[in-house]
């Protein structure tokens, strides 16, 4: 699973360089030349929102995430593990299984129709971009997934 994880770091970080670099093309072709393209303002579209997608999913493998660690910083290890532990399962669970249940739908019928750009002579390949709706919450489910087996094991053992 790390390795799964391994890649969408990488992934990040080429999304990152497309989205840095794209846009400073876009800048320097609008303001120095007084051309753009639309093609391009899509690929970095595009490019941020698989971004926003696989770093959720990164930060969390990684427990970089936003918590609030006032009372964290106090309490033992044993605490937060089972605190962690809760949320998981009270929260990261239905919320990311939810966000798959309900996001089914909308990429199914994109795919279906091959979604491209909403605008006029945009990239094709929205419902390409579409899909993270569905790959982040599965990247997060089968880490909480995990993570929860890992627990139970360690209890067990």
């Amino acid at each position: 699973m790390n390795k799964v994880f391994k890649v969408a770091g990488w992934g990040c970080m080429l999304f990152a360089a497309i989205v840095f670099f794209g846009q400073l093309v876009m800048v320097l072709m609008r303001y120095l030349l007084g051309v753009g393209f639309l093609e391009l303002q899509d690929a970095v579209n595009y490019a941020f929102a698989s971004l926003v997608v696989l770093s959720v999913a990164v930060a969390f493998h990684a427990d970089k995430h936003v918590r609030v660690d006032v009372f964290r910083q106090r309490w033992r290890e044993v605490v937060n593990r089972r605190i962690d532990w809760l949320g998981d399962l009270l929260l990261a669970l239905p919320v990311f299984g939810i966000m798959l249940w309900t996001g089914f739908p909308l990429v199914r019928s994109s795919w279906l129709i091959l979604e491209g750009s909403s605008e006029t002579g945009g990239l094709p390949g929205l419902f390409l971009v579409k899909a993270g709706l569905l790959v982040l919450p599965a990247l997060v489910l089968l880490l909480v997934i995990s993570r929860l087996i890992g627990s139970v094991r360690r209890k067990l053992a």
